[in-house]
């Protein structure tokens, strides 16, 4: 065996310890933001949010795990509609249209509002006419993809509960089309056929 074997053998386990050492310092340091980001979106009743650093930002965002109990029962309730946006595979595991499921998601957690419209939202933004129209076009009420395009036409404050205005708006627009004919009966009925379960997405994102 060489000496040049035995170094780098040495160099690797030396490096080895440092990368097990920094990601454990990681986790410690995701941990802390992720709970302060926690506490911070609680108080303002956020689903999502971004710690700004000097070079990149660190993102939290709320997930939910969306299964439906009882398809029977959305069937019975919907009809045609839940049988055009639900497949049903063999081993019994239900396939949603993403738009259904959220706007099914936003139904059950009660999130959508046409209180505050996108226009005004961003009324504080000083967007001339035609760019907050363009702007308005392309929100999807997905907070990552519109802060960046509020990014794009020079927005660069914090704009957390702007963008959560516009979030439950859209989901307003989605339950309005899928399920405002239902009696609060049928929207009950529909709340107690699927489960919903909490969780959190964490990470930093930075220029290479």
């Amino acid at each position: 065996m060489s000496k040049t074997s035995n170094t780098l053998v040495d160099e690797g386990i030396s490096l080895e310890k440092e990368i097990k050492e920094a990601k454990k310092k990681l986790d410690e340091i995701k941990a802390a933001l992720t709970s302060a980001a926690y506490e911070e979106m609680e108080n303002k009743n956020l689903k999502y949010l971004q710690i700004f650093g000097s070079n990149g930002h660190f993102n939290v965002v709320y997930k939910e795990k969306f299964e439906i109990d009882n398809y029977k029962r959305l069937v019975e309730v919907l009809g045609e509609l839940a049988l055009s946006k639900i497949t049903r595979e063999e081993k019994i595991k239900y396939d949603t249209d993403a738009r259904f499921k959220a706007a099914l998601i936003a139904l059950f957690r009660g999130e959508y509002s046409s209180d505050i419209t996108p226009e005004k939202a961003l009324q504080g933004f000083n967007l001339d006419d035609k760019t907050l129209k363009m702007v308005i076009k392309k929100l999807k009420g997905d907070y990552l993809k519109d802060k960046k395009v509020l990014e794009s036409v020079g927005v660069q404050k914090e704009c957390e509960e702007e963008l959560d205005a516009i979030r439950r708006y859209k989901n307003f627009e989605q339950v309005s089309r899928f399920f405002g004919d239902l009696s609060t009966d049928q929207i009950e009925q529909v709340k107690k056929a699927i489960f919903i379960e909490d969780g959190i997405s964490v990470g930093l994102e930075y220029e290479d």
